[in-house]
């Protein structure tokens, strides 16, 4: 039976002078999955990523999306073409409200562009409508509800974490990169937003995540890959990947049975 590929990283490697952040990785995460992507730190997760989004260059190899090649557009042109991310970081307007952040997001899709932004016709005064609407609606949907006015900077740290969800969700895309989106979380906040990705994921959105909480991802994700100095040493389901004689080594601890 064919699978659907919708990501595919082909021998990506990303040099930073002599030094080789990435070495060769390649990645297929399939239409439809949520894939993990683990490893410790300095692996090089993040730098895949940036690679991936258009933040980095790649010294080498090539990323597709959905079979169209992604090298040397500009990361809000891979967001149009539908690849959104999050970030390590919270990257939020903190002086703007929690339903501005959205409607930024969800400006990637509008059309009216800067004359009708000027000339406030009818259908720009639609579309800005419409564009409300959604962010109203992303905001209950990931777990907001009523929190639209407050300035997202005023925000709880968890808070502002689904709040990034939401924004990126408003670009409508057809995968979505979460860097390391529980992280500073609480077990019941952690259970919460696992429950979110899935209901990500039900809704028709391929999920790559970046996460540390190993449990979290072998609980979660349908295939998993591992990053050790750069380089992929291990990929497939939860299972086999937990029982990999290099990932116990390079990143769970202890030795194989």
């Amino acid at each position: 039976m064919k699978v659907d590929s919708l990501l595919r990283v082909s021998g990506v490697t990303k040099r930073f002078g002599g030094l080789a952040a990435l070495e060769d990785v390649s990645l297929d995460v399939r239409l439809g999955e949520i894939y993990g992507l683990i490893g410790p730190n300095g692996a090089g997760k993040t730098t895949l990523f940036n690679c991936m989004t258009g933040l980095y260059s790649l010294t080498a190899g090539e990323v597709k999306l959905d079979g169209v090649t992604l090298q040397g557009l500009k990361p809000h042109q891979i967001v149009e073409r539908g690849f959104a991310r999050t970030f390590q970081n919270i990257r939020l307007f903190a002086n703007m409200t929690a339903l501005e952040n959205v409607m930024v997001g969800r400006h990637a899709r509008s059309r009216a562009g800067i004359l009708g932004a000027v000339l406030r016709g009818r259908g720009t005064r639609a579309e800005e409508s419409d564009i409300r609407d959604k962010a109203r609606h992303l905001m209950d949907y990931v777990g907001l509800h009523n929190k639209g006015r407050s300035l997202a900077g005023h925000l709880a740290y968890g808070d502002q974490r689904r709040l990034e969800i939401a924004r990126a969700l408003a670009t409508e895309p057809k995968l979505l990169a979460l860097d390391e989106p529980v992280a500073g979380m609480n077990p019941s906040e952690r259970r919460q937003m696992s429950e979110l990705f899935q209901r990500v994921r039900d809704g028709g959105v391929t999920l790559l995540l970046i996460e540390h909480d190993v449990k979290l991802v072998m609980g979660l994700c349908d295939r998993v890959a591992v990053l050790d100095y750069g380089r992929k040493i291990a990929e497939g389901d939860a299972a086999s990947v937990q029982r990999d004689a290099a990932v116990i080594a390079a990143y769970l601890g202890g030795t194989p049975t």
